[in-house]
């Protein structure tokens, strides 16, 4: 440069680094091309994950990771829930390969994102000798190839969803088909081959291909409920079902997904084109009711022998964790008449990719094509013109389940804002706001500066009977507690709770005494209790006060949603049944009993519903007309529905009590209204380990149904020991747990009509009246802990009315120290509710008799010489034979195939399992 400006200058030829020039001018340096390209498949293999994507896809995923071959440029898709899901999807692809190509990965390249280098992944390329070439931070030049290739399919998906004008929960579908393609289209960096002919050496089959979006008609006569419904309609496809030789169908009008091979192309027709409004996307999966299919693929892979067409790495299609209410159904339809050949389709790698599962979420549903309607000619460019809706995401669910949508049901608004076009929802809230009001529940007063306001929040539940149709909208304006302050606007919020046992006694003694069951419902039941604390709230929407629309809210009653609100409820009404001459319970706070002469009343406080029965209906209705006066309450009459239990009355008398309605909603919940029955909830002799299997990435899933059917036992003894077991694994639940818990759905599935005959007949009259109940212990039958399980039933008369299935406290040193702990258990049960019926005035004219298989427990529990040998044991459980010897209870020996309590500690087999059911008073309705 000098020597062309002709400017004097001495060269000294020196190379010393100038730093300061450096830090002004330091810039990446060029890539030189010395790549050498692995002439040998599956040496080198080249990995990137994508993500995430704005929308969630039809099975929930936002991110895939791609594997791509650098000898025959063949590429692998899996969609990732999560980031951290490559190291399992690594594992099945090298499995794959292994398998099917009898090769091993030499190389592994990627960028240096903590999913490729966490220690696991680590560790396992290190014990299969696998070197890992990670790209330099910020130099994704290095990890090109992958880069390339992903920018490759996106750019594809792309212009095929724009095509179809498909909405962007297609994204997983584009991009799987657009990989389908990349491996049978020649490329010129592969000397004008396909990927396809490189790995497998022979030309890929295309005459199945199809347009991306197009139309689709596939054969439905096996699937139609009469002769005169047509035999297809017209779908969106997809692309082609990996496990399946068929394709993929979107039906537009019932927002389910069918895989058939009988299909008809009609590929100048795209059914997405037409124009897509807000309000046809929300009336496509609004409301839908659900209902559940499982599909299960093969297990094997497609081999090179077997001249593979459509590959497993180009869709990958597993089992969805995605929320039950919204998941669309598949189903596989295959007949004898062919329509579209393949040549042969890959199948799924995991245990997880064994179920073909398409779910939607329900906050981004997809559109139906519209009716023809008038267009709307205004030169304004509107979101709903071109198509665009912005959708709410919800979190994942991890499960092995899957819902489909079926009829629809009228669904709950989330807010106010769409509540207030709704006629009924107005209505409803207007009923709240005026039932709020004449109870004097606030007062408006100047915001005051120095105090916390609580917001206010508009909630809506559609409020339904029995049998499932609806009784009434219901609004209920809460409080937004949760930014209570403590001890500045609530102090203590413990109320008692109705126990289990106590319900199912009182409707014991209305079936033996045959008396009639009444329920009320105090409306608005928390406006009643009296607050102590000085409680500010904002005025709640669509209701302030157009003069003082700046004023809050000084509350003077309590209010749904306060902290306080539930035991300033029960203060208030419970402090007034004394008035009427109840009691309270000694040992249920739950339970009032009023005498009067040779009379009884009872009354069972649930929160706001309530339960009366006694021996003078003239006294009942007295008592509903004393609490009328003071609380506005709705007599709901003979009692047929309390607390999710459906009580019926059988002709032959009695009472029969089940959870058939509880129990549907939960298969509907898990996505198993129709799965296949099984006969018992669980196997016989399975011990399964805390660790087995796999980790549940989201285990919200699990425990949610795990602790709705620890409430299914309330009337389904049968189901204690299968609940229990599955309840220990809530910690840390796995695939393998979760099987546990899907069998027992299975089990409740062929039970749905199960449920508890409470009777009053009996062989002798003291029989009615007798207390006895049934102890049993599994020893050490918990292989994790070794400890044992205790079981126990306790029978008023004939109906069943307390067990339980637990596992004990510590180790039993023997099989004596396991049952005669579980006989303390009992007897501890036994005394207790021999206190509630002390104070309903009942005394036993027997002794309660416990029956027991172990002969050793039962020496144990009256002689003392056996003491020396369980000298270790508590004191507590020794007063079983302080017991026995006031003859407070009465021990005797009942042989093993007759202890009815032998179904709360082990599983069993079938017919051992329904006969101990059947003397639990479990069956049917009768009568």
């Amino acid at each position: 440069m000098l020597k062309n400006s002709q400017l004097e200058s001495l060269n000294d030829g020196s190379r010393v680094i100038c730093s300061s020039c450096l830090h002004g001018k330091m810039h990446k340096l060029p890539f030189t091309d010395t790549h050498i390209k692995y002439r040998i498949p599956f040496s080198r293999i080249h990995s990137d994950v994508w993500g995430p994507s704005h929308f969630k896809s039809l099975d929930g995923y936002r991110y895939f990771v791609s594997f791509l071959d650098e000898c025959t440029g063949y590429l692998w898709l899996f969609p990732l829930f999560n980031k951290s899901e490559v190291f399992s999807k690594f594992l099945h692809f090298t499995a794959y390969v292994q398998n099917q190509f009898k090769a091993t990965i030499q190389c592994l390249q990627s960028d240096g994102g903590g999913e490729y280098s966490s220690h696991l992944f680590s560790k396992f390329l290190s014990s299969k000798g696998i070197l890992h070439q990670v790209s330099c931070p910020y130099t994704p030049q290095q990890n090109g190839m992958a880069e390339r290739k992903n920018s490759h399919i996106i750019e594809t998906a792309i212009t095929m969803l724009t095509e179809a004008s498909l909405p962007g929960q297609f994204w997983f579908h584009a991009t799987a088909h657009a990989a389908y393609l990349i491996n049978r289209v020649p490329s010129p960096t592969l000397d004008n081959q396909a990927p396809y002919f490189r790995l497998f050496g022979k030309d890929p089959s295309i005459h199945s291909l199809r347009v991306f979006g197009t139309a689709v008609y596939p054969y439905l006569r096996h699937y139609n409920v009469h002769k005169l419904q047509p035999r297809t309609t017209k779908c969106v496809f997809l692309g082609y079902a990996t496990g399946y030789k068929g394709v993929i169908g979107y039906n537009c009008a019932t927002a389910k997904c069918v895989i058939s091979r009988d299909v008809i192309h009609d590929e100048s027709v795209y059914p997405f084109v037409s124009p897509i409004t807000p309000q046809q996307f929300s009336t496509s999966s609004s409301g839908m009711n659900t209902s559940p299919i499982m599909i299960s693929l093969p297990s094997q892979l497609e081999s090179d022998s077997a001249g593979p067409d459509i590959s497993e790495g180009e869709v990958s299609v597993s089992s969805s964790s995605i929320p039950a209410h919204s998941i669309p159904r598949i189903e596989p339809i295959s007949t004898a008449s062919p329509s579209v050949q393949f040549e042969n389709v890959q199948h799924a790698f995991s245990d997880q990719q064994l179920q073909a599962i398409l779910p939607y979420e329900a906050s981004s549903p997809l559109p139906l094509p519209p009716n023809p309607e008038p267009v709307n000619t205004h030169a304004m460019q509107t979101r709903s013109k071109s198509g665009i809706v912005k959708t709410k995401q919800f979190q994942d669910y991890q499960g092995y389940f899957t819902c489909l949508t079926a009829g629809v049901e009228p669904d709950a608004p989330y807010s106010y804002k769409v509540a207030s076009y709704s006629a009924e929802w107005r209505q409803a809230m207007q009923e709240e706001i005026e039932a709020l009001q004449s109870q004097g529940t606030w007062s408006l007063e100047p915001n005051p500066g120095n105090k916390n306001i609580v917001g206010s929040k508009w909630l809506y539940k559609i409020k339904k009977n029995s049998d499932g149709s609806v009784a009434r909208y219901k609004a209920r304006l809460v409080a937004q507690g949760f930014s209570q302050q403590p001890g500045l606007d609530f102090g203590e919020t413990f109320s008692p709770v109705v126990r289990h046992t106590t319900v199912r006694l009182v409707l014991s003694l209305a079936a033996m005494n045959q008396w009639s069951l009444r329920q009320l419902d105090v409306k608005n039941a928390f406006l009643h209790g009296d607050l102590e604390e000085e409680v500010f709230m904002r005025q709640s929407q669509g209701y302030e006060d157009p003069a003082h629309p700046e004023y809050v809210c000084k509350l003077k009653k309590s209010l749904y949603g306060l902290k306080q609100a539930p035991r300033a409820w029960n203060a208030k009404f419970t402090g007034y049944l004394p008035a009427l001459g109840f009691k309270i319970s000694q040992s249920d706070p739950s339970l009032f009993v009023k005498h009067e002469g040779s009379d009884v009343i009872m009354l069972l406080l649930y929160v706001d519903d309530i339960i009366l029965t006694g021996s003078n209906a003239d006294l009942v209705q007295s008592v509903v007309d004393n609490l009328s006066s003071v609380f506005e309450m709705k007599d709901m009459g003979r009692l047929a529905y309390f607390l999710g239990l459906q009580i019926a009355y059988p002709a032959s008398g009695g009472l029969f009590v089940s959870q058939t309605k509880y129990a549907k909603d939960l298969l509907h919940k898990a996505g198993m209204q129709s799965c296949r029955a099984c006969s018992t909830p669980c196997k016989p002799h399975n011990q399964i380990l805390t660790d087995c299997g796999e980790p549940l990435s989201d285990p919200t899933m699990f425990r949610s149904v795990v602790g709705a059917l620890q409430y299914l036992t309330f009337t389904r003894p049968d189901l204690a020991y299968a609940v229990n077991t599955v309840c220990q694994y809530m910690n840390n639940p796995t695939d393998v747990h979760w099987l546990l818990v899907k069998r027992i759905l299975r089990y409740v599935q062929g039970t749905l009509r199960l449920g508890i005959n409470f009777t009053s007949i009996s062989t002798r009259v003291s029989d009615r009246w007798q207390l006895s109940a049934y102890s049993d212990a599994d020893w050490a039958g918990d292989i994790n802990t070794r400890r044992s399980t205790t079981g126990f039933v306790v029978f008023l008369g004939p109906n069943p009315i307390s067990w339980q299935s637990k596992k004990q406290g510590s180790v039993s040193r023997s099989s004596t120290e396991a049952e005669y702990r579980a006989l303390a258990n009992t007897a501890a049960d036994i005394a207790w509710i021999r206190q509630v019926l002390q104070d309903v005035n009942y005394f036993l004219p027997n002794p309660p008799v416990m029956y027991c298989d172990n002969l050793s427990a039962l020496a144990l529990s009256s002689n003392p010489v056996y003491h020396s040998r369980i000298k270790h044991l508590d004191i507590d459980y020794h007063f079983v034979r302080e017991k026995v010897q006031k003859k407070d209870l009465l021990v005797q020996y009942v042989p093993t195939e007759e202890q009815v309590a032998d179904v709360f500690t082990k599983g069993l087999h079938s017919p051992i399992f329904s006969r101990h059911c059947s003397h639990l008073r479990l069956g049917d309705v009768t009568g």
